[in-house]
């Protein structure tokens, strides 16, 4: 499984918001938009319930808020980039500057594993990071840099 196949260049794009839960909600109604989503109130909400949990801002300028509900029926990723940094609560207490809201189905452990590894090796080179950010305009450029 590739990070490619569930992206979109309409799922890819500069963030306008400037807060966490902003951000979580531009993210989530961009995944809405993708008919795999069915409801995305209970999208949004199991989002920040997992948020409670621990923050999903990893560190190194990234945040991968991440789902499993019976309402997505595929994976859907979106992509926001924000080259001033969102607040993520991150253990490294840097700003989230590339954000990877992964929306996935129930019962497929295994890929959504696969997917959030992905993202992390992806993310973890850091010229592909300051590419990305560079790109934030630029979704066809972001979406070669991180979906490849």
């Amino acid at each position: 499984m590739r990070l490619a196949d569930h992206l979109s260049m309409s799922r890819v794009f500069r963030l306008s918001s400037t807060s966490k839960d902003e951000v979580l909600r531009e993210l989530v109604r961009r995944a809405a938009e993708s008919p795999a989503v069915h409801d995305e109130q209970e999208l949004i909400s199991a989002i920040f319930e997992r948020e409670q949990i621990l923050s999903t801002g990893i560190g190194l300028g990234i945040a991968v808020p991440h789902a499993k509900i019976e309402t997505v029926e595929d994976f859907v990723i979106t992509i926001g980039v924000s080259p001033e940094g969102v607040d993520f609560d991150a253990l490294d207490q840097t700003p989230a500057h590339i954000v990877v809201l992964i929306a996935a189905p129930v019962g497929r452990q295994r890929d959504y594993l696969g997917l959030l590894a992905q993202v992390t090796v992806t993310l973890k080179d850091p010229d592909i990071r300051t590419r990305v950010i560079a790109a934030a305009d630029d979704s066809a450029t972001v979406l070669r840099l991180v979906g490849s």
